[in-house]
């Protein structure tokens, strides 16, 4: 019996900044670029979110999976739906992928210390990141998003003659 839940993961995250520019550095063990997902808002809110998939699976997320996937069967067997092209590439994906859940499944953990789950982390950019030239890359896990910084107008105490 597993006694645990999947709780929701919080990758660390470190910020950092130059005179030219902000860093974001996100530790995303395990994780692709196409696993993660950034967004920026019109409030100069900058939001990377994802999911760190399980290698494991629980006896009650196997059955919601195994139950949705039978309504998808049902749904495609209504629908007759007859498009179906897969390359042999992502056929040996799958195989490889079931093969491992397969073999995940007889696992008995009695101690899980890696996180997973999904995530979302928000930052308020200042006023000085130029919102334009915000770029990102993924490498060995770790996200890395340079923003630019534009100048802002040095403002200096004067005199304003009153009238």
């Amino acid at each position: 019996n597993i006694l645990f839940k999947l709780a929701d993961y919080t990758p660390n995250i470190n910020l950092s900044e130059d005179e030219k520019n902000y860093y974001i550095h996100a530790d995303l063990p395990g994780m692709t670029k196409d696993q993660v997902k950034m967004e920026l808002n019109e409030d100069r809110i900058l939001t990377i979110s994802g999911e760190r998939e399980s290698i494991y699976d629980n006896n009650e997320e196997k059955e919601q999976k195994e139950h949705k996937q039978e309504e998808r069967k049902e749904e495609e067997n209504s629908e007759e739906s007859t498009e179906k092209m897969e390359t042999e590439e992502e056929s040996i994906t799958t195989t490889t992928n079931e093969e491992n859940k397969k073999s995940n499944e007889n696992r008995k953990y009695s101690m899980i210390e890696c996180s997973y789950g999904k995530f979302s982390r928000s930052f308020t950019l200042p006023e000085d990141a130029n919102l334009e030239g915000i770029q990102a890359k993924m490498e060995n896990g770790v996200l890395e998003v340079i923003i630019n910084k534009i100048e802002t107008p040095i403002l200096q105490n004067r005199s304003i003659q009153i009238q």
